[in-house]
């Protein structure tokens, strides 16, 4: 009997000028991986050039939406600071591509989004949420890592107060309570309904001005300087990643998670006192 053939780890589907991408890892939280932040660098730029695509939408298959960097595969590579710096880059490239997308991008919230996965809905121009057990968690201070790459799309937003309180404290919010940030909350099985809405208000809107409409708000909220401005964010984020990776801290977190333990800190800073 032949093997069975796995499913690719992204989805790539198109109906009615409408592009719907899916994280397709439902057994592990549809957590990011190497082989996925290719797949959806190279499905993000065809998708840019297809004019007959007018919008994007993105989700996660089974429960969650996404539970952000696969730590799992990420433990692998904290020796070796080359893979730390391309495995970087390759993640920010695949965020910028997202935040950067010329059209209309909906983010169909069906769950949990941890980590990574809240930035990627906060790179996304729409959200709609599904309600019922859906929050989101910037889980990484658990794990001695910080949201590098994500907290230039989520501090502009979020403000500094309320960006300080979800990072520090990594605790679940509600999707009900982060409702200033959604496009809509709705009942889990009105989310394709939630979502149509939005489609069909972007459809009816100029393709080429919808894409000035993105790189003109992008500019005035950079103060009117986006590349340069780019530049200084991505090297500071790009240095506090690099920092992160290589921590006692980030090795003793992942480990723990790995072993799937919470991490003593108390511990691990008597330990460190001792060397």
């Amino acid at each position: 009997m032949a093997q069975q053939q796995q499913e690719p780890e992204v989805l790539l589907s198109i109906n009615n000028h409408i592009a719907t991408i899916t994280l397709n890892r439902p057994r592990k939280g549809n957590a990011l991986t190497a082989n996925m932040n290719e797949l959806l660098l190279d499905m993000l730029a065809k998708l840019k050039e297809d004019a007959s695509v007018r919008v994007l939408v993105l989700t996660g298959a089974g429960k969650f939406f996404c539970t952000g960097m696969d730590l799992s595969a990420s433990s692998k590579s904290v020796d070796d600071p080359q893979q730390v710096r391309e495995g970087f880059r390759k993640g920010l490239r695949v965020f910028d591509a997202l935040y950067h997308f010329p059209k209309p991008v909906i983010a169909r919230v069906n769950g949990p989004a941890l980590g990574g996965g809240v930035g990627l809905i906060f790179t996304t121009d729409f959200r709609v949420v599904a309600e019922e057990e859906t929050y989101v968690a910037l889980t990484e201070v658990k794990r001695g890592i910080i949201p590098a790459i994500i907290s230039q799309y989520l501090v502009p937003e979020l403000g500094r107060q309320r960006a300080r309180e979800w990072m520090l404290t990594g605790r679940r919010v509600p999707a009900r309570e982060a409702a200033a940030y959604w496009t809509s909350v709705v009942p889990r099985n009105q989310l394709d309904q939630g979502v149509q809405k939005v489609v069909d208000m972007l459809v009816e809107s100029a393709p080429g001005a919808s894409a000035d409409i993105k790189r003109l708000v992008h500019a005035i909220s950079t103060g009117g300087n986006p590349e340069q401005h780019q530049q200084h964010v991505q090297q500071s984020v790009e240095d506090a990643y690099l920092k992160m990776m290589q921590s006692d801290e980030a090795v003793f977190g992942i480990m723990a998670f790995l072993n799937k333990e919470k991490p003593d800190w108390n511990q691990f800073l008597k330990d460190k006192a001792k060397l």
